[in-house]
């Protein structure tokens, strides 16, 4: 039943309203600070002096150049990567499929700036822990493998997104009808045959918009550029900005006019995105015949298949954290031994707790993810349930769901950048405050709270609400005891994800951070950069640790309250239908 009052066509408004006011400011000031010659809360008078600047860097072809090939090369290994993941997750009868939420654990419990510098400490050309163990066993004056290279930079790429490209991919086999491969077997084809033929052209668009995204996401990436790059001499594109807002005398105005650029690579990916899933309906494999979906028979490839599996894990997860390990109780890198065992130190987790603003960036980090969970996901909820029930012939909430999920494709430096422009030309006083980090993290979350409280609602069935309404229940009422009780397990999990999120998220927070508003992620590359990596393993082993008692703690939680919202909700139904 669709809501026809006036106070849904108010409330749509206002979630327009509230969604365009955060998230469009930052990105359009971009386009005006860009081509003005005034710095920062000085006005604006047209100008192409930052575009002179920009273009005068005699690096910036190089960097967009070495970019172009980083992003490429590594969107293009970790997409083939991640189908065969999903694939074999959702498609075969591998064992792994019942531990394939490993993968959304990942990129939670190992920030990208963390998972970066245990690679380092792994592949590191002379304190590395594979090149001391090679060069100890084998006597070599060289190392096995230098990180500090093109191919370094792009294998942790890879191993950084490649969680991601699995959840982004598992959906896609997983609502595929199997039925058009079994239909391609009958006929005679071969398992290869129907996979390229059948199987890989029904994805393809969904294939090609993780590609895109992908790409961006790599285009835009911070942590491998500067971690690795930096110290390789290898200058990125997105090094260009971070050096352009960080470095004395800062230079916002070429930061934006790069920025700017990103900006327009981001909105071309979305255009053609949607420009391929105009035409969805000529790939659509779930229509309203229900199916069984059947699994491939690994047959003896699953041992095979099994150990590939727990391979990725073991590289995207398993070695980062034993490494961290071992080094948050060494006094320096070396690699195990007797003899480095009676080196065991608890000392490095005494210094983590002592390390300058690390214990503040751990409380900072905590209380704004928190309040940016909780704050996203009302919004979310709210534009998700109105985009879902009510009477959209203004398709108001239609352009409130595409602003709302475009930060999605928004690389966090961006945001990061118009924030600076936006909060030192309004007078508003939240720059180099906590509070200009809450709005980065509520408008960078913003499409993941979306869309896992549309998924929530989708579940709940709309004549629950009529139910309540015939009872003479108004649509509050409805709202409070129906909706919110029913999707609470949603809402939890939407905004604990968010705040997780949060606490990691680096890209945005170099940019705004100022003192007295460090966060943890900002902290541990300030210490690697200081050289203090085995104090570094020793801080992030406790907040990993940390964050997963409380992952599981917050699991727990929510399937208590699940059940017992649902038999209190329950309640007042029956008792009106009878």
């Amino acid at each position: 039943m669709k809501l026809r009052l006036q106070p849904t066509r108010l409330a749509q408004i206002a979630s327009l309203v509230v969604v365009a006011g955060l998230v469009l400011p930052p990105l359009l000031i971009l386009v005006v600070s860009a081509f003005s010659s005034q710095p920062p809360g000085g006005g604006w008078l047209f100008s192409l002096v930052n575009a002179r600047r920009a273009f005068s860097n005699e690096y910036l072809g190089g960097s967009l150049l070495n970019s172009l090939v980083y992003a490429g090369a590594t969107a293009s290994l970790v997409l083939a990567l991640g189908v065969a993941l999903a694939f074999v997750v959702e498609r075969t009868d591998s064992a792994f499929s019942r531990y394939a939420e490993i993968f959304s654990v990942i990129p939670v419990l190992m920030p990208a700036v963390t998972l970066v510098s245990a690679w380092i400490m792994l592949l590191s050309p002379r304190g590395g822990f594979f090149n001391l163990l090679y060069q100890s066993i084998t006597g070599a004056d060289t190392p096995l493998f230098d990180i500090y290279s093109m191919s370094g930079m792009v294998l942790i790429g890879i191993l950084q997104e490649l969680p991601l490209a699995f959840l982004w991919l598992q959906p896609v086999f997983r609502s595929m009808n199997p039925e058009l491969e079994e239909a391609a077997r009958i006929s005679g084809a071969s398992h290869l045959r129907t996979l390229f033929k059948i199987t890989l052209p029904a994805v393809a668009p969904a294939l090609l918009g993780a590609w895109l995204m992908f790409f961006i996401y790599s285009f835009g990436a911070l942590s491998v550029p500067i971690l690795i790059g930096l110290p390789a001499k290898i200058f990125l594109y997105s090094t260009e900005v971070y050096l352009a807002s960080t470095k004395i005398p800062t230079n916002y105005g070429a930061a934006s006019f790069y920025s700017l650029l990103l900006l327009a690579m981001t909105v071309v990916a979305i255009v053609i995105y949607n420009r391929l899933m105009r035409d969805k309906d000529r790939y659509a494999t779930l229509r309203g015949k229900s199916f069984n979906p059947r699994r491939y028979a690994l047959g003896r490839a699953r041992p095979l298949v099994d150990m590939l599996m727990s391979l990725a894990v073991l590289l995207t997860a398993g070695l980062p954290i034993l490494i961290l390990l071992w080094n948050a109780f060494m006094p320096y890198p070396q690699v195990p031994s007797w003899a480095s065992l009676q080196l065991f130190t608890w000392a490095n987790f005494g210094s983590a707790l002592n390390y300058g603003s690390a214990m503040r960036a751990i409380w900072n980090s905590f209380w704004i993810g928190l309040l940016a969970g909780a704050i996203t996901t009302a919004i979310g909820a709210w534009v998700a349930w109105l985009k879902l029930r009510s009477d959209d012939r203004f398709r108001i909430m239609v352009l409130s769901e595409q602003i709302g999920t475009l930060p999605i494709a928004v690389p966090g430096m961006i945001v990061g950048v118009g924030l600076i422009w936006l909060f030192l030309s309004l007078p508003v006083g939240i720059y180099a405050t906590p509070w200009i980090l809450l709005l980065a993290y509520i408008i960078l979350h913003l499409p993941y709270a979306i869309r896992m409280c549309a998924s929530g609602l989708v579940q709940l069935h709309p004549e629950l609400e009529e139910a309540a309404r015939v009872a003479g229940a108004g649509w509050l009422v409805v709202l409070r005891r129906v909706v919110l009780a029913l999707i609470a397990p949603t809402l939890m999990s939407a905004a604990i994800y968010v705040s997780l999120r949060s606490f990691r998220e680096y890209a945005a927070s170099l940019f705004l951070i100022a003192p007295g508003s460090e966060v943890f992620s900002v902290v541990v590359l300030d210490m690697w950069q200081g050289g203090n990596s085995n104090t570094l393993a020793a801080y992030t082993i406790m907040v990993m640790a940390g964050l997963a008692l409380m992952l599981a703690g917050t699991t727990v939680l929510n399937r208590k309250i699940g059940v017992r919202q649902a038999a209190r909700s329950s309640r007042p139904l029956q008792e009106s239908a009878s």
